[in-house]
């Protein structure tokens, strides 16, 4: 039996009273948003929307003059429902459309655009490219399956797409997988058909330019990793501690994981860290320089709010990520009965004594995690649905909305904030 069905009642009233501790207070109108529709985001305001499918990574991103931009669009193949221990989150809202077709309404939903100006793919693994399986159809095109990315792009079409290394992967290929050859046919059809697909320049702020940049100069994203490149704080300058890969073992080849992309978003003081499946993990020390994720953090500096690596997975999220990112809310795209872990949810938490320093956010929490991390779990300010950060004009506060992803268009179920950004 769960022992929660999303939301602590008695954690959500807590954490308002509470609320001065984190930044702000909560806004006298709150009581009138839950259950109603997310209000419509108004000019000059920053949205970041941590989509709930139950099946990997998305997040639709509006810009203060409506720019939008998708980190990721997930859509893993899962086990069997009827497990007898849920080991995969349910399909949300519903299984009758693929993920990649609902994270696409979504946006369509809450973006007041037809197109995507930007999709970000931090690397290519299922729960954030697309999986492919017998309830993937062909394109029109008849090159490749519709399938998360690929289906954003076909309801709300791309206008440039930034990956980790195409074509070229150097110096590590993504894994070999029927997902991959799909998602690099997808990458080559764009590119047939004359439609933009860059590379990821690390420490650059060019590639990602609002559509009235000039109109909010404070705003900015900055590529701080990519194929185990990562910037190195000054200017364009990079480094890797990547070794060659012709002295590399091949149980020590750095995964598809080590390649991803990492970004930090800044507006006015806010500031948003999402680094994909980075990982700290050395294998004890075996392997130092498979921890990107201490120097990429290091790179971001403190941050407003985080996206938890890896979806919070026991590889990531070390030390040093909340250390460098010291961030005042931390999001969990958790799917899987292993997103987070125990020591994860402790570090980001800030929970070294009786109550939490920091506030997580998590978009499911499947009951046998819950029990496991039932020291933990009830210090979570949510545990099922959307997140929206919603930055007010000019990056000096925010607001964090929990929304319903049981059913499409889902009313607010809790509000909390707002944040007094640091900068």
């Amino acid at each position: 039996m769960r022992i929660s069905a999303g939301i602590d009642r008695r954690v959500m009233l807590k954490s308002f009273a509470a609320a001065a501790l984190v930044g702000g207070v909560m806004r006298a109108d709150t009581g009138r948003e839950i259950g109603s529709p997310l209000p419509s985001r108004r000019e000059g305001e920053l949205d970041l929307h941590h989509i709930d499918t139950g099946r990997g990574n998305c997040t639709l991103i509006v810009g203060p003059d409506g720019t939008t931009m998708m980190i990721d669009a997930g859509a893993s193949a899962v086990g069997s429902p009827n497990a007898a221990v849920a080991t995969s989150s349910e399909a949300r809202p519903d299984a009758s459309r693929r993920a990649g077709e609902w994270q696409a309404r979504y946006a369509l939903q809450h973006s007041a655009s037809a197109k995507l100006d930007y999709m970000v793919v931090t690397h290519v693994h299922p729960d954030h490219v697309g999986d492919v399986s017998t309830e993937t159809p062909l394109a029109a095109s008849g090159g490749f399956h519709l399938t998360g990315v690929s289906d954003v792009d076909a309801l709300m079409p791309i206008t440039t797409l930034l990956d980790r290394g195409y074509p070229e992967y150097a110096p590590f290929a993504p894994p070999p997988g029927a997902f991959t050859t799909n998602y690099i046919a997808y990458l080559k059809h764009r590119v047939e058909t004359a439609r933009a697909v860059e590379k990821v320049k690390v420490g650059s702020t060019e590639q990602v330019k609002l559509r009235s940049s000039e109109k909010y100069p404070e705003f900015a994203v900055r590529m701080l990793s990519a194929n185990g490149v990562i910037w190195n704080g000054k200017g364009d300058g990079t480094h890797t501690d990547f070794p060659a890969a012709q002295n590399l073992a091949p149980e020590d080849r750095p995964n598809e994981n080590l390649s991803s992309v990492a970004l930090r978003l800044s507006y006015g003081k806010f500031s948003y860290f999402a680094g994909g499946d980075l990982s700290s993990d050395t294998h004890d020390g075996r392997v130092p320089w498979q921890d990107v994720e201490s120097p990429v953090t290091k790179a971001a500096g403190r941050t407003e709010v985080a996206a938890a690596d890896h979806h919070g997975y026991f590889d990531a999220c070390g030390p040093e990520f909340v250390r460098n990112l010291d961030a005042q809310a931390y999001i969990v795209q958790a799917w899987d009965v292993g997103h987070a872990g125990a020591m994860q949810l402790q570090r980001m938490l800030g929970a070294w004594g009786r109550g939490a320093t920091h506030d997580v956010f998590a978009l499911d929490v499947l009951p046998a995690n819950e029990l496991m991390n039932r020291r933990f779990t009830p210090l979570l300010k949510s545990r099922r649905g959307h997140v929206v950060v919603r930055v007010a004009t000019g990056g000096g506060s925010y607001r964090i909305l929990v929304v319903d992803s049981a059913v499409e268009n889902g009313g607010v179920r809790a509000v909390f904030g707002p944040y007094t950004c640091r900068g």
